[in-house]
């Protein structure tokens, strides 16, 4: 018999495949298959989504820590509580406006002093004062009065000081400090069990470009579960989740899991030292986590960077080859490397320049890179297979319509919770840009309570119209309503398949249709993307070898050989003369690959076909 933890974790799994296009584990051999674990994930980019995308791929249970403010909303705190999950009270959600106005005392700058407040009562000792504008918090030694407390450290920084020194004093806000010592032996008390245990160590969800600080928190369960017991062999498991447009419907996730991290004996014999020990042990410890994460995810430090990364790694890849999931991260990944540690180099500064002046003509275009090379194709050419294309996204729409028309209420209603959702995550913190992070959660969360819900009123119906309307009597009417019911959802998973290839086949009509009208305007934008190629190729010879030694060109996750005939067929595409019948073919494509319509070439390094131009789906090759 399945428990009720797997029945949620097979119902889990089938709601994010219904929701992305494909999830990919890599490393799940990694995990130790018994004793305690603590798994480490970031970037936690996708708030609820992210503890599922552990819990559907790690083949062992988790009780993950959640903060006890979503726990107390019962769509949310009935299955995390089922699933196993510490609740954590987080001193951010209990945070509350001062009273009153303050401002430092300029004898004293261990003193703060206030106007109208009221600090015996809201304030005590390590709690928080924190300034607006991010400019700082600093924590209660001793609350001296109503209108005065002592801190920990002297006011520093200008904002602060600016703010402190203000004629009228400034707002602020009270965090309170909050003893976590009931969810720590709660995990001691998992981990002496030889369970496993779930956190996100940068602390509440983003959406960032780049990981969040980390918190001390996992040192301290790890170290001080060992510590407590001697005999306790806890390991940390560090998980990368890597989303390729995370908030978007049928989107891409990679799920990576690192090595896991032995915690040294040494450091928890200096960790039970206590004082500046202790805190060394956990900085250590915490230090390597981080590197670990690092290791086994794609951040930048802001998202013009993230931007230019993913534009230099599409320039880069040669047309005729095809790269999955795994080897676009890894791309992405030695792209980031490279591009952080050369960017003060004049070579890739000029480069960085001119991909953004290249991303800029692609939104005055209102084309993406993958689509530019269709636009070098004959007019001719180009509107026989516009017309065969929009004939088979008619086809597609045909099937798909049934399925469409009766889940709009689920997905209109689901992006407008979502929407809203993101509106007031955004507003709530301090870290998100968006608040996309919440997106997929809500979008999930919706479809999962309305699909049974509509599932039932299309069902009642269909028994009320065959019974009443068209009086087909009892028996008839069950069995009507029968086929119906297990009908609908299989047309909603063949509608979700027919919006897949549909979407693929919607992304190649407007190059066609470029090239049908106006086929030569964009040729500056050709040129200007062979010239970001080849100096892209070039820059990667020169640097490649000195950032990963000798070793780089037996290692290279796409072959010299390939790059440089990726440049010559796109030479030749540019000027026109790419479809010539020993370079050009179609053929079947294997769509959990990356192949939203790419071209398809004759790969003369190999004497195969590699690439796409579409979606196309023909059992025998043939040439043009």
């Amino acid at each position: 018999m399945f428990s009720i933890y797997e029945l949620l974790v097979a119902f889990f799994s089938l709601a994010l495949r219904g929701f992305f296009r494909e999830v990919k584990s890599r490393g799940s051999h990694k995990i130790p298959p018994s004793g305690p674990v603590i798994f480490c994930v970031a970037p936690h980019a996708n708030q609820f989504v992210d503890p599922l995308m552990l819990l559907t791929n790690c083949g062992r249970r988790v009780g993950f820590l959640a903060a006890k403010k979503s726990m107390d909303k019962p769509h949310i705190g009935i299955p995390a509580r089922i699933m196993g999950a510490i609740p954590v009270v987080r001193p951010q959600d209990l945070v509350k406006a001062g009273k009153g106005k303050i401002y430092m005392d300029t004898e004293n700058p261990l003193i703060l002093k206030g106007i109208d407040t009221e600090f015996t009562r809201v304030l005590h000792f390590r709690a928080l004062i924190k300034l607006p504008q991010e400019a700082g918090a600093f924590e209660v030694v001793e609350v001296l009065s109503d209108t005065e407390v002592k801190i920990k450290r002297a006011v520093e920084g200008k904002e602060a000081v600016a703010l402190l020194s203000s004629e009228g004093g400034t707002s602020y806000k009270v965090i309170p400090h909050v003893d976590q010592a009931d969810m720590f032996n709660a995990v001691t008390e998992r981990l002496e069990r030889g369970d496993c245990v779930g956190i996100f160590p940068e602390g509440g969800s983003h959406d960032r470009p780049e990981l969040l600080p980390l918190k001390a928190g996992v040192t301290i369960m790890a170290l001080g579960a060992m510590y407590k017991n001697p005999d306790l062999n806890v390991q940390i498991v560090p998980v990368g989740l890597n989303y390729f447009h995370a908030d978007k419907f049928r989107s891409r996730a990679v799920i990576e899991f690192g090595d896991p991290i032995q915690v040294p004996s040494e450091l928890v014999a200096q960790y039970g030292k206590g004082g500046p020990e202790k805190r060394a042990a956990c900085a250590i410890l915490l230090d390597t986590i981080y590197t670990s994460l690092k290791a086994i995810t794609t951040t930048a430090p802001d998202y013009d960077t993230l931007m230019v990364i993913q534009a230099a790694r599409r320039l880069y890849k040669p047309p005729h080859k095809r790269l999955n999931l795994d080897q676009t991260l890894l791309l992405s990944r030695r792209f980031t490397e490279g591009y952080l540690k050369y960017r003060n180099d004049p070579r890739v500064q000029d480069l960085t320049g001119r991909v953004l002046e290249y991303n800029r003509l692609l939104s005055y275009y209102g084309i993406r890179d993958h689509q530019v090379q269709r636009t070098a194709v004959g007019r001719l050419w180009a509107l026989s297979r516009l017309l065969a294309r929009v004939i088979e996204l008619l086809v597609f729409a045909f099937f798909g319509l049934p399925g469409l028309v009766l889940t709009a209420p689920i997905w209109h209603t689901a992006r407008r919770v979502a929407a809203a959702k993101m509106v007031e995550a955004k507003a709530g913190s301090s870290v998100k840009i968006w608040g996309k992070d919440v997106v997929a959660t809500w979008k999930v969360l919706t479809a999962v309570f309305l699909i049974p819900v509509f599932w039932f009123l299309y069902t009642l119906t269909s028994f009320l119209v065959s019974y009443f309307i068209l009086d087909l009597g009892r028996r008839p009417s069950l069995i009507v309503t029968a086929v119906i019911a297990t009908a609908i959802p299989l047309l909603t998973w063949a509608t979700i398949h027919c919006y897949d290839h549909g979407a693929d086949i919607f992304k190649s009509l407007r190059p066609l249709w470029m090239a049908v009208v106006a086929g030569s305007s964009a040729q500056p934008l050709r040129d200007m993307r062979q010239d970001l190629a080849e100096r892209i190729a070039r820059g990667i010879d020169e640097l490649g070898p000195e950032l990963y030694g000798p070793d780089f060109h037996s290692t290279r996750i796409v072959r010299a050989e390939d790059v440089d005939y990726g440049l010559r067929l796109s030479q030749k595409l540019r000027r026109g003369e790419g479809f010539q019948t020993q370079d050009f073919r179609w053929d079947e494509v294997d769509e959990r690959e990356f192949s939203d319509d790419v071209f398809l070439f004759k790969d003369e390094t190999r004497g195969v076909v590699q690439g796409v131009w579409g979606d196309v789906r023909q059992r025998r090759a043939r040439s043009l």
